[in-house]
């Protein structure tokens, strides 16, 4: 297991996509947009046919704070990353790697305003913005990237939160992605993603289940 950095989930959500993939699937349905959250939303039966093909994993209605990201690959090891308990635990999306080896975890404002930059294979982005009362520079990363070898992946996402909260609560907040391989593996990812079946945002699920 391993924390890759703490994302920026942006415009209320996060997108989980192998950039080769996705960009493959961009040429498939001819899609020229690149603000991809618009498009989306115009073109409905398109963002669903996105999950539904396994080209992307929407996490959204969530709160725009800044999660560490742990990944674990094929890791008998189901601990817990130090300093976090389990909120919630869902299991069994499909998520499938390309030739590049590289899986994307954006927020939703990077994949409407860098889609130029998508398509181009980057998956990294940062920006150094004021911060609190003071104006102090801080970075928030608002894609990351991790690397995995190409294959056909069963993923469990996990919420997580700080056991000893810090003062702001927008960095009290994680998530932990467990990727196994599994080649016959099913995509029901478009039921299983719904938000009337699962509550994605932490804080959310707390209040209702809590």
């Amino acid at each position: 297991m391993r924390n890759i950095g703490d994302l920026s989930a942006d415009s209320y959500g996060i997108m989980i996509f192998a950039p080769d993939l996705f960009n493959e699937y961009l040429k498939e349905k001819k899609i020229r947009a690149r603000k991809f959250l618009s498009y989306f939303d115009r073109n409905k039966e398109v963002f669903f046919s996105f999950i539904k093909d396994g080209k992307i994993i929407p996490i959204y209605q969530i709160c725009s704070f800044e999660y560490d990201i742990f990944v674990s690959v094929d890791d008998t090891d189901n601990s817990l990353p130090k300093g976090y308990s389990k909120v919630y635990e869902y299991k069994d999306f499909f998520i499938e790697i390309g030739d590049e080896n590289k899986l994307c975890f954006a927020s939703f404002s990077f994949m409407e305003f860098e889609g130029a930059s998508i398509k181009k294979g980057v998956t990294k982005r940062s920006r150094m913005t004021p911060t609190g009362p003071t104006g102090v520079l801080e970075k928030y990363n608002t894609a990351l990237d991790v690397e995995i070898e190409k294959g056909v992946y069963s993923l469990d996402i996990i919420g997580l939160e700080r056991e000893e909260k810090l003062e702001r609560e927008s960095k009290n907040f994680a998530y932990l992605f467990r990727f196994n391989r599994k080649s016959d593996m099913i995509n029901n990812n478009f039921e299983r993603g719904d938000n009337d079946v699962h509550t994605f945002d932490i804080l959310q699920y707390k209040k209702k289940n809590y």
